[in-house]
């Protein structure tokens, strides 16, 4: 339990730190824990005179208030390196050092102590920062486990993990910033407060240490006060970055407005931008300074990777930490006319193309978290769980994300929004031009410089609990809104258009729950889909599909544990699976699941224009499906004609225009067609 700080009369507190403690400052070498603060005197610390503590490592290490552990698995050597040399202390790497014990323990880390006349318990900051100069020698990989107030491993906040810095092989002293949010410091990590972990990938070469304590929060940090400048042409993202990682739980980043503003350029990013970066945060909100009149971040023609990732998946281990993130008032520029999904190869693997990062994340040829898109607001969701269990489980899920009023044009490729979590809101945003749909020879590209391919949604989103209300998607290029799958999410009161010219999708709104298969209480209410695209270089194939069958089938080689369908089986006419889930790894055909007592509502809908206004296809009804009020207006051909070049089980469908086709189940006043082919 965190500790409270008492309160005392000023001259009581002045005769105490007097003749009681005689507390130094940090200028000074503070004897090793002068003193231990436990019980009822843990409620006197003062750090007036403690702004921060530090060691230098060496032979004889100079300790102010942070002290080196010896024995067990956190023994060093002393070596000399650099130009000029300088001594400095190296870690284990997993084998077994010297030590005045001599015990044979493997050794990992370097453990660290503040003297508990600085912090205690949580007392007073918990915002601290831990900078750690190191010898950058290799390519592998360090981090800090901390105490902290909760979380980590064990959920009492003990060895709590960092995100993990990667080394560059210079050959040079650096120094790495962990801006630590919930520091505790109560000597539970082993009778410290913080280690620095080498992973056994590579030793660890440390020369000094800073812990500086912060200021409380909550804070509203101006991006430009880290060096970002929206008024001139240079690049943004290092200032910007250094600045969000200064931010803590309930802080606020905001970036100057100025869209309106003559000479106002917008912020270049050329670097992905993190909102969490380092460790785990949360309740944090991203905004312009006027949220009537939107700054601008816009892709540089370098960028590799998204605009604005929300979480670095190479960094924060725990992402199921990570809730309540807000991006709001906004707008971000994916710079499609100079961006590149695909290169001469045509595959997304950063030559001669705009798929990657900055940071490790990625090492997977064509891994859709590196494509060239705009916004990435992707938590932790539990894949393993098919009861989506986010309120149970909470350590599981990233909760409570919201993108609220952000306009997002000229998104490359991949998605213009990505979102995954639980009980998340998108609402009242613009998402104008996302991807090249265009995929006829024939037809003019309407991104010149790219392949045929270069495919993007306008949003992409999973899980349960959220409420997808007041967007308009202009001229997304591979499905307006797709949600892969969860309970109790309502899709409400957007609008999909396909304008004219060589635009097309190939939904306007669709249901493919190829994650999470039990879509109980979904309601797709009150939705407009309107297609004036071409009607044969582009156009929207289907303005609101239910169900995955369209795709090839619905069928995957390997599985989640949350989806629902047929296990090792793809067929033509498979048997409705009633509620059988797929087997984790396996090959399974898909279906999106209704369980019994519950209901999927499409209700108050109005379509336009596209060659199947309606479709569903894979629907395991085992409850009820609301269907009414739903209108049909003049479907028309589009580039989709039928399933040429995709048969499945040796039956060849063709269809021209419908108002509603239902297949996997028929329903009364749809027309049974079945569908198995996206192009």
């Amino acid at each position: 339990m965190r500790r409270s700080l008492y309160l005392f009369p000023a001259i009581f507190l002045a005769l105490l730190w007097t003749f009681i403690f005689s507390i130094p400052t940090v200028t000074h070498a503070l004897p090793k824990d002068t003193v231990n603060l436990t019980g009822v005197n843990s409620l006197l610390l003062l750090t007036d005179t403690i702004s921060s503590v530090s060691i230098i490592l060496g032979d004889n290490n100079v300790e102010k208030g942070l002290f080196l552990d010896g024995g067990g698995d956190v023994d060093t050597e002393v070596i000399s390196i650099g130009s000029p040399a300088t001594e400095a202390r190296r870690t284990g790497n997993g084998q077994v050092l010297p030590s005045p014990d001599g015990n044979l323990i493997p050794d990992v880390f370097l453990q660290f102590r503040v003297t508990d006349n600085a912090m205690f318990a949580g007392t007073p900051p918990t915002r601290v920062r831990i900078e750690v100069e190191y010898f950058d020698q290799g390519t592998d990989t360090f981090s800090i486990q901390y105490d902290a107030t909760s979380g980590g491993p064990y959920g009492n906040g003990t060895f709590k993990d960092t995100g993990s810095v990667t080394k560059s092989n210079s050959q040079q002293f650096q120094i790495a910033v962990f801006n630590v949010c919930d520091a505790y410091f109560a000597n539970r990590d082993n009778g410290a407060d913080f280690r620095i972990d080498d992973h056994s990938d590579g030793a660890e070469i440390i020369r000094q240490v800073t812990v500086t304590f912060l200021p409380s929060g909550p804070r509203v940090i101006n991006v430009d006060s880290c060096g970002a400048n929206p008024w001139d042409t240079s690049p943004d993202s290092d200032a910007i970055q250094a600045c969000i990682d200064l931010a803590c739980n309930g802080d606020t980043v905001v970036f100057s407005s100025g869209m309106n503003l003559p000479q106002y350029q917008g912020y270049r990013i050329n670097k992905t931008i993190f909102l969490v970066a380092t460790t785990s945060k949360s309740d944090l909100t991203f905004r312009s300074t006027d949220i009537a009149n939107h700054a601008l971040l816009q892709a540089t023609n370098d960028l590799k990777g998204f605009v604005v990732h929300g979480i670095a998946r190479s960094r924060v281990p725990n992402r199921g930490e990570v809730d309540n993130l807000t991006l709001s008032h906004l707008n971000i520029d994916g710079n499609r006319g100079s961006r590149v999904c695909y290169g001469p190869d045509n595959i997304g693997n950063g030559l001669g193309d705009n798929w990657g990062s900055w940071l490790p994340e990625c090492t997977v040829t064509d891994d859709p978290w590196c494509s060239p898109g705009s916004v990435n607001m992707c938590g932790a969701t539990d894949l393993q769980d098919p009861t989506q269990d986010y309120i149970g489980n909470p350590s599981a899920w990233s909760t409570g994300f919201a993108v609220d009023d952000v306009t997002i044009t000229n998104t490359e490729c991949g998605t213009a929004l990505g979102f995954c979590g639980a009980a998340g809101t998108i609402k009242d945003s613009t998402i104008n031009i996302a991807g090249d749909h265009v995929h006829v020879p024939a037809c003019t590209q309407t991104d010149a410089d790219e392949a045929m391919g270069a495919w993007s949604d306008g949003i992409t989103f999973e899980g349960p609990g959220h409420a997808i209300t007041n967007n308009i998607i202009l001229d997304a290029s591979d499905v307006g809104i797709v949600f892969f799958g969860g309970k109790d999410t309502i899709i409400a009161n957007n609008t999909v258009q396909a304008r004219p010219g060589n635009y097309g999708m190939f939904a306007g709104i669709a249901v493919h729950p190829w994650g999470f298969g039990d879509v109980s209480g979904v309601q797709i209410v009150n939705n407009q889909v309107i297609n004036t695209g071409n009607s044969n270089c582009g156009g929207i194939h289907t303005g609101i599909n239910i169900g995955t069958h369209m795709w090839g089938g619905g069928c995957v080689g390997s599985a989640d544990q949350a989806a629902y369908g047929n296990p090792n089986l793809c067929t033509a006419e498979p048997p409705q699976p009633l509620g059988t889930t797929c087997i984790a790894g396996q090959p399974c055909q898909i279906w999106a699941h209704v369980a019994a007592n519950k209901t999927f509502t499409l209700q108050d809908n109005d379509v336009t224009g596209a060659q199947v206004n309606y479709l569903i296809g894979g629907l395991d009804l085992v409850g009820t499906l609301v269907e009414t009020g739903n209108t049909s207006t003049s479907p028309m051909m589009t580039d989709w004609q039928n399933d040429s070049n995709c048969t499945m089980g040796g039956e060849t469908d063709t269809w021209t225009t419908i108002h509603k086709a239902a297949h996997h189940p028929s329903l009364a006043g749809w027309t049974n067609q079945r569908i198995h082919c996206e192009r």
